[in-house]
């Protein structure tokens, strides 16, 4: 419980801190700090916030698709997204994420073939839901905080075989996943949301997949939304 409190702290001021960044570091160039911007330059600060309303407006009322690419404790992959809203400030997600996780070890090749498996991929398919906070604090910037779960999948490539064959001798293990998160929208143009999102996976096998059964961890996600 303890752990999961200074998660979620941990969480909350990276999301805070990621904000502010994009706040004061994207829109016109050499423009002053958002603070800054509200006090002393009022006509700059209205015309980004004016600019940036109607998109985020279409953008927590409709559908959206996208995809992202991710960085996770063991390697990397790429995620299909989708989103759908289910009232205001709270939306529905789904996942489909392919992690690659290349576990061959050149120093130690003794390992790897003692062990049999080269490679790994895990396969989450999360169900999630997404709540907007801060709103009305930060112009062409929509944090969120977000958690979810679903059936995990864990494939194990046999070593010493080429894509196909170690593809029609792989295994592939079942487990129910999930993550807890947050992370922000911004405004790249007047049909298009940037994403950056930071995630604590929970990805835990009954048995070992590849060189362990525990694959839980960090990650984060940059991509693109429309």
């Amino acid at each position: 419980m303890r752990k999961m409190q200074i998660l979620i702290t941990a969480l909350l001021s990276l999301l805070s801190a990621a904000a502010l960044f994009a706040q004061t570091h994207t829109g016109v160039a050499g423009a002053l700090p958002e603070t800054l911007n509200r006090n002393f330059n009022p006509a700059l600060h209205q015309q980004k916030a004016d600019a940036a309303a109607p998109l985020f407006q279409t953008f927590g009322q409709t559908d959206v698709i996208g995809f992202n690419g991710a960085l996770v404790n063991y390697g990397g992959g790429s995620n299909l997204h989708y989103q759908w809203p289910l009232q205001k400030d709270l939306t529905a997600t789904l996942d489909l994420s392919f992690i690659y996780l290349n576990l061959d070890n050149p120093f130690l090749p003794f390992y790897t073939r003692y062990n049999n498996s080269g490679d790994v991929m895990l396969v989450p398919f999360f169900l999630g839901l997404r709540r907007e906070v801060w709103r009305e604090h930060f112009d062409g910037v929509l944090p969120y905080l977000q958690v979810g779960a679903g059936p995990l999948a864990g494939m194990t490539f046999p070593y010493g075989y080429n894509f196909w064959q170690s593809l029609r001798y792989s295994t592939t293990t079942w487990t129910i996943g999930g993550f807890i998160g947050a992370g922000f929208n911004f405004a790249i143009d007047k049909k298009t949301v940037g994403l950056i999102d930071f995630r604590y996976n929970l990805m835990m096998f009954p048995e070992q997949v590849g060189p362990r059964a525990n694959y839980s961890g960090p990650a984060i996600a940059f991509g693109v939304l429309r």
